[in-house]
């Protein structure tokens, strides 16, 4: 058997046209990030939000961010921030609806009166199996500080917990590989 691996022009030559791209639908996903430390898995999860089309991103509390209009950050952070985020993003980030907002119970508020199903991934007493999860659409993602998780007070904002079951001596994934897994089962979900 031959197979021919796709080079770069080729993967690239596939795509729609940007404007083409724009006018696609978006899956009704949303992700919050809320304070994430990591600049690179903020671009980690611009680069999956493009690759699953999700309909945005939120970046809350102390998140980093790429520049925004009237950004009142220093020039040196804001050029800092979007080095680290482009390491991982690989310029997808203008593809990508996101938003910077420092209070996460407003957004999470503004979501839950729009429909969202509000869902914390976060490892607790009563978070179920996320393969198991009763989604229903449109829904939002909430992930935390890498190490210390989603706060205990925005667990009760939420109307649900998942977790991925951890078979091994680690406690957990990596906050956008455990995004990446979530993703791509709720859009097979949304398909059957």
């Amino acid at each position: 058997m031959v197979v021919h691996k796709y080079t770069t022009d080729e993967l690239v030559a596939q795509k729609p046209e940007e404007e083409k791209f724009r006018k696609l639908p978006r899956n009704p996903v949303v992700f919050i990030l809320h304070n994430l430390r990591s600049l690179e898995n903020v671009g980690l999860f611009f680069r999956l939000a493009d690759a699953i089309r999700a309909e945005k991103i939120y970046l809350t509390g102390y998140t980093g961010y790429p520049r925004k209009a009237a950004d009142g950050r220093e020039e040196r952070i804001i050029r800092h921030a979007e080095k680290e985020i482009e390491k991982t993003a690989i310029k997808l980030v203008p593809f990508v609806p996101w938003e910077q907002q420092e209070d996460v119970s407003k957004v999470l508020g503004g979501l839950k009166a729009n429909g969202y199903q509000l869902i914390a991934v976060e490892q607790t007493d009563e978070s179920i199996d996320y393969t198991q999860a009763p989604y229903r659409y449109p829904l939002a993602l909430l992930f935390g500080h890498e190490r210390t998780g989603v706060e205990e007070e925005l667990l009760g904002e939420c109307g649900l917990a998942i977790h991925i079951p951890m078979e091994g001596m680690g406690n957990s994934h990596n906050v956008a590989m455990s995004a990446a897994i979530i993703s791509y089962h709720i859009l097979n979900c949304q398909k059957s």
